[in-house]
């Protein structure tokens, strides 16, 4: 395939704000895709422009640069990406988290091999051969994909969405915290047109001490308001029972994992007191919303084992 290509499938959408070693770094590595016909959007939240010089030196076509004259805020700048994007499909992707080189290759071959879906990736599914593809109609995306019991990792960046159908849900849904609006996103999509998932995935996220999760801890209730205030209103009728306790049973899953990654992190590789209670303050906060009270005594269950591991050094360091 040509390096020069005048006609783009996909474009990787991507907003970065003042970390360029981060963003070369994803650069040189989304420009090793065996498959060729992409470009790549970039939404620079530094009104001073931090991120050109990285996006001139890769001397690349195929990155096409933009520079917010404010900060828009995570959000904002995301939706400005795929509003700047020029072809049929995207993939949401952060300024650090590395996608497979074989990625883009795997996903066009699925969709044509499946045409008329809103969603093409991989995800870790459970209870499926590894590399096992499966067509998910509409009505069931919801219930199998946001059912922590069925899928247990899923990342936009591990998935092609079809920009029109992004477009027709009003994109990624900005209700004040990044949290969730990832899944939110891909869910919305899927209960449009369904996608075709293979049990892999071609994403990983990065971790480190600047992740936006470790360190705005306000976000995390009005991400949990967010994103059940959205599911339920725009979802699609169909099977929507099953729908409305899928998303239930997710917040529960994402609220466990979150606390327990964020104790971890402060206890075992970085000891604050502060940021524990700040954890817990959240935590309480998330707990007095009506759909999630019942989750109290699961979560009381959790604590108190976590107490027992950390307290006999079973608890190994997490980055």
């Amino acid at each position: 395939m040509s390096k020069k290509i005048e006609y783009p499938w996909v474009s990787f959408c991507i907003s970065t704000f003042k970390r360029p070693d981060f963003l070369h770094q994803q650069l040189t590595s989304l420009l090793k895709q065996t498959f060729l016909y992409f470009e790549i959007i970039i939404s620079d939240n530094d009104p001073a422009g931090s991120a050109e010089a990285v996006c001139n030196s890769m001397k690349d076509p195929r990155i096409r640069y933009f520079r917010n004259t404010e900060n828009l805020g995570m959000i904002k700048s995301f939706n400005k990406s795929i509003d700047r994007s020029t072809t049929e499909y995207i993939v949401m992707v952060t300024d650090d988290d590395p996608v497979d080189v074989d990625f883009l290759s795997f996903a066009y071959s699925i969709s044509k091999d499946n045409p008329g879906y809103g969603i093409y990736g991989g995800f870790e599914r459970k209870n499926r051969a590894i590399g096992e593809i499966e067509c998910i109609e509409k009505e069931n995306f919801i219930p199998e994909i946001l059912n922590w019991n069925k899928t247990t990792r899923i990342l936009w960046s591990s998935c092609v969405l079809k920009k029109e159908i992004a477009m027709n849900v009003g994109k990624i849904p900005d209700y004040g915290s990044p949290h969730l609006a990832d899944h939110a996103l891909i869910a919305l999509i899927g209960d449009r047109k369904g996608g075709v998932i293979v049990n892999k995935m071609y994403s990983s996220l990065t971790s480190h001490s600047t992740n936006y999760s470790k360190l705005n801890f306000q976000t995390y209730l009005s991400g949990c308001q967010g994103f059940y205030t959205v599911m339920r209103l725009n979802m699609q009728k169909e099977n929507q029972r099953e729908k409305f306790k899928t998303i239930d049973q997710h917040l529960k899953g994402w609220l466990i994992s979150s606390i327990y990654s964020l104790k971890k992190y402060y206890s075992v590789v970085v000891a604050d007191k502060a940021k524990m209670k700040e954890i817990e303050s959240f935590e309480r906060q998330i707990l007095l919303l009506p759909y999630m009270k019942k989750n109290r005594g699961i979560l009381l269950i959790k604590e108190v084992i976590f107490k027992i591991k950390l307290f006999l050094g079973f608890l190994k360091p997490v980055k």
